[in-house]
C-alpha cells in the first residue's frame, strides 16, 4: 500500500483554533463534530481521527461484550437492533 503525503500549511484562527484544510478533510471523511487525537511529539503535533474501539470481541467464536450492559439490553433484541443501528450510523456519518 503506497503512502499519500500531503504537507499543507494552516492558521490558527482569533480563537487559536486549526482550521483543517478541505483536501485533507475529504481524504479522511472528517466532519463537523468528529473527534481527533493529538499527540504530542518532540518534533511536532500529531492529528489523528479517532477511532473508538469496540466493546464487542470474540472468544471460542462467542461474541462478548466487555462494557457495562444497561438494564435495556434485557431485551437482547431490541438492543441488538439498537447497537447495529448505532453502529451503521457511526460507520456512514448520517
Amino acid at each position: 500500500m503506497l503512502a499519500m503525503i500531503m504537507d499543507m500549511n494552516t492558521t490558527l484562527d482569533r480563537m487559536s483554533r486549526i482550521v483543517v484544510p478541505k483536501a485533507i478533510r475529504d481524504r479522511f471523511a472528517l466532519g463537523p463534530g468528529d473527534r481527533l487525537e493529538i499527540t504530542v511529539r518532540p518534533d511536532g503535533i500529531l492529528l489523528k481521527p479517532h477511532i473508538p474501539t469496540s466493546p464487542l470481541t470474540e472468544e471460542s467464536g462467542i461474541l462478548l461484550c466487555s462494557s457495562e450492559v444497561p438494564s435495556s439490553a434485557w431485551d437482547i433484541d431490541k438492543f441488538i437492533d439498537e447497537q447495529r443501528n448505532a453502529r451503521s450510523n457511526e460507520i456512514a456519518r448520517i
